[in-house]
């Protein structure tokens, strides 16, 4: 290649580019969009359908099943589940990782959806879609007003949402614990009795009245004008006033028509249940969850929306008060900040062991490369589109260990030629010219053996992928300054025959000591391999006592809280429970740790981290984030946490943990049931329990159906209905009517529906077990007709919830293990799991982290033939020798010797960014020994005896092969004890396998060198080639 020998005849261009490349990357430094984590796609939506009333079995058979059925037909989709309870059905559709546009898809979705709505039973409300599950939240601003009601507060709300809108980097602003208000319309029935007048019929009145209606159209002076007729109601005095017409026949001294509000009390209360409610510092509050358009500077956009926040805090009503729950601001100048630092420790360190090996001249002039090639990569990062965050900086910090090792071994070459009295500017040229291909080789060993995690589709190589994005380009940016600017440097700067960097002295105690050693280990060439072998059989048993695991769980400074009440639970019981821990946390007396805390009933409140998994929407759960000054607080606050609420609330479930980085809990182990039956599956499920509860370290074994709740069947005599002149249809509204209200029509309020509710007084409300006195009006105007007349009532049992996957009944059995990770959990309890008898069309499944593991793991299986192969195409290419070829991949297993007792004694699992430490370990090893062997060439090209080649060249690889493994291991101690836990996996498992990994390059290469080119196996191997090319010839010449 003529790089080098083009970069030292332009060199004024080459400086000028140098130049322009470090000032134009540190202003594009100052301004790069920033967040903490990558921006990965979550394929997920939520389809919620209700109709209130119906039994959890029948809304899994008329809604579930049509919904589930249509949904299965999408050929993207991966999965589909789906929570019934009574009243709802909330459906999850999840689709495959290889799906890159989601719009067309929820589009055909949609239009699935609309398939099913015909087929669901009446009364079903319109399916809500909510296909943006995945936006994140860059701030959580809790609002609390007290003494104001929502109604109150909706407006001024609407305001600050409008103005944070008029923020350019805002995408969406939503609201959670907004609660819905409702105009209850409350009689006394023995009044409506007595007037002769039933709920039917004041129900079908208000329907008919409150419309709007088009009248056609006139013709006005030329020009077509709409006609409205409308008796819209318009407000709560309006409403008051509507006027109610009276049956015929009806209470003597009655009047033909009588004022609404003469005749019940109508009230604007929020909806009774709550559906949702937020809870701050022990008050309710209404949370903003701000989210950001992607490209976005996370940290210009938080200034900008802190002032315009505060800019429009002036315009609210007093009372009004803002908090930021959480700000991803300074959680990403937090992180960043940590990253920096780490980084300049790594660039300190890797300088120092740079110049403590080379001399401060030969130093500075490799670690000249490090700040230049960061922002080259900086540079092209942008023209990608590929942001700044943890794992784009921790890239950069990992190849800081890389990249130099391209500069050590130019300068070395050069300097080896400067002291042979070659010219400086042949010498430079020259270092450039044979070194070219081989540092491009070694470059490319590391780039294709990480290239299975770019092309998996998982969600954690969809994460993981601006790791390979960043680490290819600073390593192909390092090779290509290596070429043009280092040698360009060398060229002006090192001087002929300087001490301390030139060929090693042969005098060299070190060096002549190194030499003897290398001349034994040939002469015992079977010994040393023995020896070799033994190490890797214990690293092999060693490996295999090393548990297995998947992510580490986050090490940010928050935790999650999920609260489960009895099923069935009313949500103003829930909210009481969940009041009383927010009032808790927020005593900085009893928890002066924590910071912020916010509590939700019934939602999930604002997604703030993307692998954020909040529990789905239910009366009986309630969820917390809760932020603490230090992350280290983290686990004495959740032992903390449980152990208050099992002193106050010891009817509650409560289960408090860190976020985690995957998307399902780290250690969390789940047994997936299928099959039809519930009874069969309940059994199953307290199977598994009984075996996952006698595990040491186990907690939290449950399972996600819960108990059975109670429910009142209505058993209708439709013999005596049909006589009475009544329908299923009055029972069902009269009954609805008196307890829990019928929504009759809506008030609009500008451009808010209030629906009108219509439901008994406090008095038939508060008696329940008067439900068979209930009079049922016939929509007709006939006659009430007590209930107990026309049916029976009878207390029956139904499941709280029913849980399905992929259109089959599913309970799932959790454990979460104190004391191992979920793969070790798992295989503790196989034994006794296998011996659970099955009936046929049941079947068990692991889920949670195991499952997810396995397709991560798969994904990597699957493109790892691909790097192997493209790996042994560039080897080929490169040496065009198969007996080289087999050296280089024999010496990939020995990489586990340092692996292993490193894990052990860290206590480190074999993880999933262990397993990418394994990955760039071989990598670099293979760097290494391919540099070596092109030493070795050259040392047999100069004419000396393969043995004498062999040791001179590992003599001569000595220090740089020594400097490029100890920068590279003392480049990862920060990131290790500084970088959070996801990093310390891979860490662990670099430093160890570089630590023992010299004595594979130094050693076992030129073992496997001589006995493949110099012993019995080589004159063999030449003597069969010989045979194939004289079979060759005669074949030919016989043809």
């Amino acid at each position: 290649m003529k790089l080098t020998e083009s970069a030292l005849r332009s060199s004024r261009l080459t400086f000028f580019v140098a130049l322009l490349v470090l000032i134009t990357g540190a202003l594009a430094f100052l301004k790069f969009p920033s967040q903490e984590e990558p921006s990965t796609t979550i394929r997920d939506a939520l389809i919620f359908v209700a109709n209130p009333g119906l039994p959890a079995e029948r809304m899994e058979q008329l809604v579930a099943r049509p919904l589930e059925e249509r949904l299965r037909q999408l050929p993207e989709l991966k999965h589909v589940t789906s929570t019934v309870r009574s009243g709802s059905v909330i459906v999850q559709v999840t689709l495959r990782e290889e799906v890159k546009t989601l719009l067309p898809v929820w589009q055909r979705m949609r239009a699935k959806v609309e398939e099913a709505v015909p087929l669901f039973p009446t009364g079903t409300l319109p399916p809500q879609i909510d296909d943006d599950f995945g936006r994140v939240a860059i701030a959580s601003i809790a609002v609390t007003a007290p003494g104001f009601s929502m109604s109150e507060m909706r407006e001024p709300l609407k305001r600050l949402r409008e103005g944070i809108y008029g923020l350019k980097g805002v995408q969406g602003v939503s609201f959670h614990g907004l609660q819905d208000e409702r105009i209850y319309i409350e009689f006394d029935r023995n009044r409506l009795a007595g007037l002769g007048l039933g709920t039917a019929g004041v129900v079908q009145q208000l329907q008919q009245q409150n419309v709007v209606l088009s009248g056609g159209q006139v013709v006005l002076s030329g020009l077509n004008s709409a006609v409205v007729a409308s008796g819209e109601v318009r407000s709560v005095d309006a409403l008051r006033d509507f006027v109610l017409a009276l049956p015929e026949g009806g209470t003597k001294g009655s009047t033909a028509s009588v004022r609404l509000g003469d005749l019940a009390k109508i009230r604007v209360l929020p909806a009774d249940p709550p559906d949702t409610a937020a809870i701050y510092r022990g008050e309710n509050a209404v949370v903003l969850g701000v989210s950001m358009r992607s490209g976005q500077n996370i940290k210009t956009l938080g200034k900008e929306l802190k002032a315009r926040v505060n800019e429009l805090s002036q315009q609210l009503p007093a009372g009004f008060s803002l908090d930021y729950v959480t700000f991803q601001a300074d959680v990403v100048e937090r992180e960043m900040g940590r990253m920096n630092q780490v980084m300049g420790e790594t660039i300190v360190i890797v300088m120092a062991v740079v110049v403590l090996f080379l001399g401060w001249r030969a130093g500075i002039i490799v670690g000249s490369i490090v700040p230049l090639t960061i922002l080259a990569t900086l540079l092209v990062m942008l023209s990608l589109g590929v942001e700044l965050h943890i794992i784009s900086m921790a890239a950069i910090i990992i190849a800081l260990g890389l990249l130099v090792d391209n500069g050590i071994v130019i300068v070395e070459d050069v300097e080896r030629r400067l002291a042979a009295g070659d010219d400086r500017k042949e010498a430079c040229i020259a270092a450039g010219r044979t070194l070219a291909i081989p540092l491009l080789t070694s470059s490319l060993v590391i780039i294709f053996a990480f290239s299975p995690f770019f092309f998996g589709n998982t969600a954690i190589n969809e994460y993981l992928r601006p790791l390979v994005v960043v680490l290819t380009l600073t390593l192909l940016g390092s090779w290509l300054l290596c070429l043009t600017v280092t040698p360009l440097l060398c060229y002006l700067f090192l001087k002929t025959g300087q001490h301390g960097s030139e060929e090693p002295p042969k005098n060299s105690r070190f060096y002549q000591g190194y030499a003897r050693v290398i001349r034994k280990v040939l002469e015992h060439k079977g010994i040393f391999l023995a020896a070799m072998a033994v190490l890797l059989s214990v690293a092999m048993f060693m490996l295999s006592r090393v548990p297995a695991g998947f992510l580490p769980p986050s090490d940010r400074p928050q935790y999650q809280v999920v609260l489960e009440l009895q099923p069935g639970s009313d949500a103003r019981r829930t909210q009481a429970v969940v009041r009383d821990l927010s009032r808790w946390l927020s005593d900085a007396n009893i928890n002066p740790e924590v910071t912020t805390s916010i509590g939700y009933v019934a939602d999930g409140g604002p997604r703030v981290v993307l692998v954020l998994n909040p529990p789905l929407p239910a009366s009986h759960i309630g969820y917390f984030t809760v932020s603490v000054k230090n992350a280290k607080d983290i686990d004495a606050m959740i032992e903390r946490t449980r152990l208050w609420m099992a002193e106050t609330h010891p009817e509650v479930r409560i289960d408090a943990k860190r976020f985690s980085r995957g998307s399902n809990d780290a250690g969390l182990v789940a047994y997936r049931v299928s099959g039809p039956d519930e009874a069969v599956l309940r059994s199953i499920g307290q199977q598994i329990e009984s075996v996952l509860r006698p595990i040491p370290g186990v907690i939290q074994v449950r399972n996600d159906w819960g108990s059975r709740v109670p429910r009142v069947d209505v058993q209708i005599d439709q013999a005596k209905a049909r006589r009475l002149g009544v329908s299923s249809e009055d029972i069902s509204t009269s009954l609805s009517t008196r307890y829990s209200g019928t929504a009759v029509s809506v008030l609009r309020d500008n451009d808010t529906l209030v629906p009108l509710v219509v439901r008994g007084g406090n008095s038939d409300r508060a008696r329940p077990e008067d439900l068979a006195n209930t009079l049922v009006y016939p929509v007709s105007g006939a006659t009430p007709v007590p209930l107990s007349a026309l049916a029976s009532v009878s207390l029956e049992s139904e499941p709280s919830v029913i849980r399905r996957r992929n259109l089959a009944r599913t309970i799932t059995v959790e454990g979460r293990s104190t004391q191992a990770t979920a793969q070790q959990t798992v295989d503790v309890a196989a034994p006794e799991i296998a011996k659970i008898a099955l009936p046929p069309g049941y079947r068990i499944e692991l889920g949670a982290e195991i499952e997810e593991a396995a397709e991560a793991n798969m994904a990597l299986s699957e493109y790892m033939p691909h790097a192997i192969v493209a790996m042994l195409v560039l080897f080929i290419w490169q040496f065009g020798s198969f007996r080289k070829l087999a050296l280089i991949i024999g010496i990939i297993p020995f990489a586990l010797i340092g692996v292993a007792p490193a894990l052990m004694l860290a206590g480190e699992p074999i993880g999933f960014m262990a397993n990418f430490g394994l990955l760039s370990l071989a990598g670099i090893i293979v760097n290494n020994a391919v540099l070596l062997l092109e030493r070795i060439e050259a040392e047999l090209a100069l004419g000396k005896p393969r043995r004498e080649a062999v040791i001179a060249a590992a003599v001569a690889r000595l220090r740089p092969i020594v400097m490029t493994k100890l920068t590279c291991v003392a480049g990862l101690i920060p990131l290790l004890l500084f970088g959070g836990t996801l990093w310390a996996g891979m860490a662990i498992t670099i430093i160890g396998g570089l630590l023992l990994g010299t004595l594979i390059t130094l050693g076992l290469v030129p073992v496997l060198y001589e006995l493949l080119f110099g012993g019995r196996l080589a004159t063999w191997l030449q003597r069969f080639n010989a045979g194939n090319s004289h079979e060759q010839s005669s074949s030919t010449a016989a043809t």
